[in-house]
């Protein structure tokens, strides 16, 4: 972790904002070494470091604009979502420190062949359980695709990557930017309508579709016991898909039992 002082004078107000900006970027020059970059675009660049310490590594990720997603989640710990360590921003531009997870994406697994039942089961049910804190806290992923669910050294799945996450304020008519990745976005990330926990539900449909099958439902659906969930996810009116993550849970236990 990043040293507890950092922490302790940022709670205290002792820090300001443009202060701890500095004070974090000085810890990481000085206490981490650069590992590998991992992503590098217009808004953000994420990169692996590591503690010359302890020689732990963590994900340090420098991005355009405030992270109020990533402000919900400091110090959040859970088995299936990383942990965030540290966040600051000043002047339209943020670092987020969290937790490395060694492992391999589900997008990966997907280049050998695609799932079984049970395996599709097994990630599914663990995603909805990420999901399931995400939307108690008011948190939209929008970005739920094989990328982004790593399973770790220990079997454990991780949801990761909230850049585009949003909290969910129930008081916009529709998403003023267009966000997602294409294919598993829900039609109103396309400003449509307002996002909301429906929206991850209908990512997490296409993602079973595509796990079982290698394929979007539009080119092929899946048979068999997941249809029926899939076709209920990936509704064009949100209003037709399952209420919320507790719903889908339910069904899947129900389906797959």
């Amino acid at each position: 972790k990043i040293p507890l002082i950092y922490t302790y004078l940022k709670n205290c107000g002792v820090l300001h904002m443009s202060n701890m900006y500095t004070w974090l970027e000085t810890v990481l020059q000085q206490e981490y070494r650069f590992i590998r970059n991992i992503k590098r675009a217009e808004n953000n660049t994420i990169n692996v470091m590591e503690n010359i310490h302890n020689n732990r590594r963590v994900i340090v990720k420098y991005i355009t604009g405030d992270v109020p997603v990533y402000e919900h989640l400091i110090n959040l710990q859970h088995d299936n979502l990383p942990i965030v360590y540290e966040v600051v921003s000043d002047n339209g531009k943020s670092i987020v420190v969290e937790e490395f997870i060694d492992g391999i994406t589900v997008g990966e697994v997907l280049e050998t062949g695609v799932y079984n039942d049970d395996g599709v089961y097994r990630v599914i049910k663990e995603v909805c359980e990420a999901l399931y804190v995400l939307h108690g806290k008011g948190i939209i992923h929008r970005d739920i695709k094989p990328e982004n669910i790593i399973i770790d050294r220990n079997g454990n799945v991780k949801l990761i990557d909230f850049n585009i996450s949003r909290i969910n304020m129930h008081k916009q008519d529709k998403d003023t930017v267009v966000l997602g990745t294409t294919g598993y976005a829900s039609p109103e990330q396309y400003g449509i309508s307002d996002t909301d926990r429906r929206s991850d539900i209908y990512s997490v449909g296409i993602l079973i579709n595509v796990m079982l099958t290698g394929d979007h439902p539009a080119k092929r659906m899946c048979t068999g016991r997941w249809q029926k969930i899939v076709n209920r996810c990936t509704r064009i009116n949100p209003d037709e898909r399952y209420h919320d993550i507790e719903e889908l849970m339910k069904n899947i236990r129900l389906k797959t039992s």
